[in-house]
This record gives structure tokens, C-alpha cells and sequence, in this order.
């Protein structure tokens, strides 16, 4: 009796011991595969075989393709959400939150690269429809509003805020996106997305927005 008990409640655990392999899986697949061909010319056939499952496990997931991709853009944009988050949270001026909101936002780019890449496309190839769904545009609400406060307090010099968030965060992001290009720039690391040449870019873009936004005060 024990024993079959004891094999009544195994089938459960299993289920959900595939469940977390199997999610981050499709997940991983998915984002690869949606950064290197878009949303609408990535197959489902695709990333079913580049995570190992069958396709009939997308749509148990994730309902539709369109889910899976809203799940991979939503997983994306959580760690530069949080960057901002974090920094704001703390009890800092306009230009140390800034600073640091920058540097959180570039190691987020750096632990997952291919999240401006997606986001890339799906302004290209997408119109930004999804990201309009989802509510994505508030990251550049929200350093524009720190911009003002920055500019308001005199710490940072008079800016369109608005255009100076989007140039900010481009200035972290498109980085990663032309990443192939770069590596056939002569003279430059063949590999951009080594940690040497992400250190580099890191430093390079806290100077230009330390010295970028400063007052000339």
C-alpha cells in the first residue's frame, strides 16, 4: 500500500519538475530565435527544435506564438524595468540616480544582449505594437521625468528630456544590436561582446552621460 502511494504523487512532482526545465527552455529558444529573425519569420518549428520539445508544448505553454513572444519581451524588459526601479528607490539626487540607473541598465544589457535586439525588431518589423500592449514605453516616461527633476534642480543642463531618455537609452543599447557590425570594424575586438570590450562600453557610456547631462553651472 505504501508503495503504491508513494507512486500515486509522483506524477505531479514529475509534471512540474518538466514544467521548470521545459519553460526556461522554450523561453531561451524563443528569444534566440525571435533576435535573429523577428517575430513573424520565426517558425514555431524553430524553436521547438532548438529547445529539444515538441511543438504541441508552445501552445500548452503559451496558447499561441504571439504568447510565447509577448512572454520572451515581457522576461526581456523585466531586468531594465528593475534597473530603473532600483536606482530610484534609493535616497539619491537626480544625477547619482541617473548615474546609477545607467550602469544597472548596461550590466542588465550585458547579462541578456539580446534584449535590445528584440526590442530593435520589434520596432522594425512589429511597428512596437507589442510593445505598446504591454506598457513598455513607461521606462522612457520614467527617465524623462528624472531628467526634469535633474533639470529643474540644476543639476543637469536644460534638455529636451524626452529626446535626451530615448538618446540615453540608445546610447546603452545600440550597441548590442550593431554588435555584429563592430566586430568587422579594423582595429576593434573581433568578439564586442567579450567582457573586456563590455567593460570598455560601459565605462565609455558613464562618462558620456556623466559629462552629457552635467550643468555648466
Amino acid at each position: 500500500m505504501e508503495s503504491i502511494g508513494t507512486g500515486a504523487k509522483s506524477p505531479p512532482r514529475t509534471r512540474k519538475r518538466d514544467r521548470d526545465a521545459t519553460l526556461p527552455a522554450i523561453l531561451d529558444a524563443a528569444e534566440i530565435e525571435f533576435a535573429a529573425h523577428g517575430f513573424a519569420s520565426t517558425p514555431t518549428e524553430s524553436i521547438a527544435a532548438r529547445a529539444k520539445v515538441v511543438k504541441g508544448l508552445i501552445f500548452h505553454y503559451f496558447k499561441s506564438k504571439e504568447g510565447l513572444y509577448e512572454a520572451v519581451l515581457v522576461r526581456a524588459y523585466q531586468p531594465l524595468s528593475d534597473a530603473l526601479d532600483k536606482s530610484l528607490s534609493k535616497d539619491l539626487n537626480a544625477s547619482d540616480a541617473l548615474l546609477t540607473f545607467v550602469e544597472r541598465l548596461l550590466a542588465a544589457m550585458t547579462e541578456h544582449p539580446l534584449s535590445p535586439v528584440i526590442f530593435m525588431l520589434e520596432s522594425i518589423h512589429g511597428g512596437g505594437e507589442h510593445f505598446r500592449k504591454l506598457g513598455m514605453p513607461s521606462l522612457y516616461s520614467r527617465v524623462e521625468a528624472l531628467l526634469k527633476k535633474g533639470i529643474a534642480s540644476g543639476e543637469f543642463r536644460q534638455m529636451d528630456p524626452g529626446h535626451g531618455a530615448i538618446n540615453m537609452i540608445g546610447l546603452c543599447a545600440f550597441y548590442f544590436c550593431a554588435a555584429n557590425n563592430l566586430s568587422h570594424i579594423p582595429g576593434r575586438s573581433r568578439n564586442p561582446l567579450n567582457k573586456q570590450s563590455l567593460a570598455r562600453h560601459t565605462a565609455e557610456v558613464m562618462a558620456f552621460v556623466r559629462k552629457g547631462t552635467a550643468s555648466s553651472c
